[in-house]
């Protein structure tokens, strides 16, 4: 008697083991080809600059309008110019100052960043 429950246990465990492990996940990646094992130069690639973003170039007095808002990459001081090197341009009043954006230069409102006036090149 003693036997036969050890054989019933033990083919019991054995059919429980094996359907764990037939239900447990695979996690098995399938082989890699040949191929791609071989290591290969990389093709060779063009790369930008990343601190330079690809900008459609505008032309202000044609695209911009006074009144508008100057887009956030023409508010840095590299746009900047002084108005005394320049016969064409007057003196800004407080909170103005000119910029060039490709050969136009902008008047601009230096707390909300709106266009005053606009002279085309």
């Amino acid at each position: 008697m003693k036997t036969l429950v050890k054989a019933i246990v033990l083919s019991i465990s054995t059919a429980l083991i094996a359907t764990s492990a037939m239900a447990a996940p695979q996690d098995h990646q399938p082989p890699k080809p040949h191929a791609q094992q071989q290591h290969k130069a990389p093709a060779p690639q063009h790369y930008a600059p990343q601190h330079k973003q690809a900008y459609k170039k505008v032309d202000p007095s044609r695209d911009w309008r006074v009144g508008q808002k100057v887009p956030s990459q023409y508010q840095s001081k590299m746009y900047k110019v002084d108005h005394s090197k320049y016969k064409r341009l007057s003196k800004p009043g407080k909170n103005q100052q000119w910029i060039k954006v490709n050969g136009d230069y902008i008047l601009t409102n230096v707390v909300n960043h709106k266009i005053v006036k606009i002279i085309a090149a």
